[in-house]
């Protein structure tokens, strides 16, 4: 089985080897520094298929042009599709935090002031072959722990495909909307999956007005990066720590700086927030970002990130019950960095609580620390990478101390609409996060393939 798996990778290399004359690709978030500065006009590349190519940025555009979504100027229906801005919104591995600043470029760019919407799809095709050295346990975090049993473990399945609506009502006023089914986004019956509307949100902003910006609704919480260089699992930072709930914020966005600020609504979110009590805007979260660099191969960014109440501040270990939210905060805070420099990306974050989690007794941290090498920016952007992240929240020896994932990983764009990868991922620990001092196991070691591809329109 692995060896037919390889022989159709390296096969399908070769007949994808003709895509240096093809259009240019969005860029692979994974292995792309942010694209925060100020946009400017691009050179056109709809001569590759001007009938249906979104102007895309090329992976080496300057920094200041990677926020482009220039779409060709011969499209002037209410309703678009826009595959760079949909690449965008709907990257599952980046940008995880600030998304909405796509959303205020796009707006920029769309050179109109009548009502339009613009939508778009993405989905995530993979296959997981695996092996453990404990039976019935599997500590891979991109699926449920229950999913498997025995030793060994093959899956293919359609991990997640979503949809988005972008609507531009009023010339600083736009709603966005994103369509979810996923098969590891939900803790129900066994590979039955969820439909469900993930983020809905209203934002308010003109970039050529003013640098600050307001929304209104549900969207991932502005803390952190959580970001990776792998091209198809999730570090184990975002695990731990991501963020989506309700509420209301305030942006500030300009060449060097992002900063947020945001009320959430109180209560259970739907990942990582949580605080006291229902009914109230009592909970907060902040965020900031520096940046600097005038290309995609000289660029560096720092970042600084607090999250008032987090759901590790209750003496059980539970996910799936609302009511179930401790008594007092327990805060997080991140920071988080990356560097570009030629044909090398270098990135890492660390984010913490700054209370013990009362079910283990100790702080729950976690963090990554990764590297890609570029093999091409450009015409067929496709690089290597590796990825060590490990999540910590048990006292030193303890069966639930930790969960550790190595990740190596090779990612290749096919053109502008398709991508590919594979990698080997090593999961150390077996701890998960619900029932987490009854049935942890630190010796559980499990070695997979996953064989990933996203369709982007």
């Amino acid at each position: 089985m692995l060896l037919w798996i390889a022989v159709s990778f390296l096969t399908g290399w070769f007949l994808t080897a003709t895509c240096a004359i093809a259009q240019p690709a969005p860029t692979h978030g994974g292995a792309e520094p942010a694209d925060w500065e100020a946009d400017v006009e691009l050179d056109p590349v709809t001569a590759i298929a001007p009938a249906i190519a979104p102007a895309i940025a090329p992976v080496s555009a300057p920094v200041s042009q990677r926020w482009s979504t220039a779409e060709p100027s011969a499209s002037r229906h209410w309703l678009r599709l826009n595959g760079r801005l949909t690449q965008q919104m709907l990257d599952f591995q980046n940008r995880q935090t600030d998304k909405e600043r796509h959303l205020l470029h796009h707006r920029r760019q769309f050179g109109s002031t009548s009502p339009a919407v613009v939508v778009g799809g993405q989905a995530r095709l993979s296959f997981l072959a695996a092996t453990t050295n404990t039976e019935n346990k599997f500590p891979y975090l991109g699926r449920f722990p229950t999913d498997f049993s025995g030793k060994t473990a093959t899956d293919a399945r359609m991990l997640q495909a979503n949809a988005h609506a972008t609507a531009y009502v009023a010339p600083t006023v736009s709603v966005h909307g994103e369509l979810l089914f996923s098969d590891v986004f939900s803790f129900g019956d066994f590979k039955q999956g969820s439909l469900q509307v993930r983020q809905a949100y209203a934002l308010i902003g003109d970039l050529d007005v003013s640098p600050f910006y307001f929304y209104l609704g549900k969207k991932n919480v502005g803390f952190g990066d959580f970001s990776t260089l792998s091209p198809f699992t999730q570090a184990v930072t975002w695990h731990y720590f991501a963020a989506l709930a309700e509420g209301v914020g305030i942006g500030y966005h300009d060449q060097r700086w992002d900063l947020t600020a945001a009320a959430i609504n109180g209560g259970r979110g739907i990942r990582l927030n949580d605080s006291p009590e229902r009914g109230k805007l009592n909970n907060l979260a902040a965020n900031a970002t520096w940046h600097t660099g005038d290309s995609s191969t000289h660029s560096v960014q720092l970042g600084v990130g607090f999250l008032l109440g987090t759901i590790y501040d209750g003496f059980t270990a539970e996910h799936l019950d609302a009511n179930q939210f401790g008594s007092d905060y327990n805060s997080g805070w991140n920071v988080n960095g990356r560097i570009d420099k030629g044909r090398l990306s270098l990135a890492g974050e660390f984010v913490s609580t700054t209370h013990p989690w009362p079910v283990t007794g100790t702080l729950v941290s976690a963090y990554r620390t990764e590297a890609a090498y570029w093999i091409d920016r450009d015409t067929c952007p496709q690089y290597v990478s590796v990825s060590w992240s490990a999540g910590d929240q048990g006292s030193d020896g303890s069966e639930f101390e930790f969960n550790r994932q190595l990740v190596i990983g090779y990612f290749r764009h096919l053109n502008g609409y398709c991508s590919v990868s594979a990698e080997y991922v090593r999961s150390s620990g077996f701890a998960p996060l619900i029932d987490i001092t009854t049935v942890s196991d630190r010796d559980v070691v499990q070695d997979s393939l996953v064989l990933g591809m996203t369709l982007v329109i």
